[in-house]
């Protein structure tokens, strides 16, 4: 793989091809399933979990990981976790959940949103409005400050943890207080030069992405879709403060860039970090000395929003 020579060489253990499809995808998520269970949990972490009801109804688990034996109210950080809208959370997704809780000392929700290709758009959507509305109205029986509630995601969770900002005023509800985007996929357009360049990279490639958005985005009208795009939305009159961190050799890095210039220019204050010798989900790789440094600079921007009010 050509990419293997340019990308940091603490990847390469990690930078391979990986296939996407429905077969791949229900035996992927077996493993997911029992990897995550066996992830243990900090002994500075407590963790327990609750069930809501989201898309149409459906109960969906929502893990809880926070400091433990913390009783005050804490801000609290929804993580909508990556996978392309079709995979189980990750064993990584678990720490890096339980990295967030530690380290920016907040109480982090972490959905087990319904999933493609059986729950298209906007059935994940819809789960992470139910737990953000959920939250809102229940802030204080929680131990959760209502003023110093925030998204993040990574990949298509970030796609979800965008569309949660864009839309709070059109769903009459409090602006988050922060918006962290890793990696986001935001254009179902796909015309950068990043997803026509890079159609082989390792992790994820365009040839992936566009299968994605076809489970995604299946039986909706052309013209309907793009309520699932980010970079489509009407943005609110306050944009929540973001954090956007971009891939190198990733298809979705330009766009991820874009949506960081569209929020720029439409008011909100925006962190860029354009990480470089990247791929998409290079963060799997925990422990490296590229992981733990990006790690080290989301924490400062959970920190510095969690603290501004």
């Amino acid at each position: 793989m050509k990419y293997k020579n340019q990308i940091n060489p603490e990847l390469k253990k990690i930078a391979r091809n990986v296939p996407y499809n429905k077969a791949i995808i229900k035996c992927a998520n077996i493993f997911q399933v029992i990897s995550l269970r066996l992830t243990m949990v900090p002994k500075d972490v407590a963790n327990n979990n609750i069930t809501i009801k989201g898309h149409k109804g459906l109960d969906f688990k929502v893990d809880i990981f926070e400091p433990s034996n913390v009783k005050e109210n804490l801000p609290c950080l929804i993580y909508v976790h990556g996978g392309a809208f079709s995979y189980k959370a990750s064993a990584y997704h678990k720490e890096l959940a339980c990295i967030y809780a530690m380290k920016a000392k907040c109480r982090v929700y972490f959905p087990d949103y319904h999933l493609t290709p059986k729950y298209p758009y906007p059935a994940a959507y819809d789960d992470v409005l139910a737990l953000y509305k959920y939250i809102m109205e229940n802030s204080e029986e929680l131990g959760i400050d209502n003023e110093k509630i925030g998204v993040a995601g990574d990949s298509a969770g970030a796609s979800i943890a965008a569309l949660i900002c864009n839309n709070y005023e059109h769903e009459d509800l409090k602006q988050p207080c922060l918006q962290m985007l890793v990696y986001p996929l935001t254009d179902i357009d796909m015309q950068t030069d990043s997803m026509k360049k890079f159609s082989d990279t390792p992790l994820w490639n365009s040839k992936n992405n566009r299968r994605m958005w076809l489970y995604y985005c299946t039986n909706l009208k052309e013209e309907d879709t793009y309520g699932a795009s980010p970079m489509h939305s009407s943005l609110p009159r306050i944009i929540p403060d973001a954090y956007i961190e971009t891939a190198e050799y990733d298809c979705l890095h330009d766009e991820g860039i874009l949506y960081g210039k569209k929020l720029q220019e439409a008011g909100a204050n925006v962190e860029m970090n354009d990480t470089v010798g990247t791929i998409h989900g290079y963060d799997f790789a925990l422990n490296t000395k590229i992981a733990i440094s990006n790690i080290k600079k989301r924490i400062s921007f959970l920190k510095k929003g969690f603290n501004r009010r």
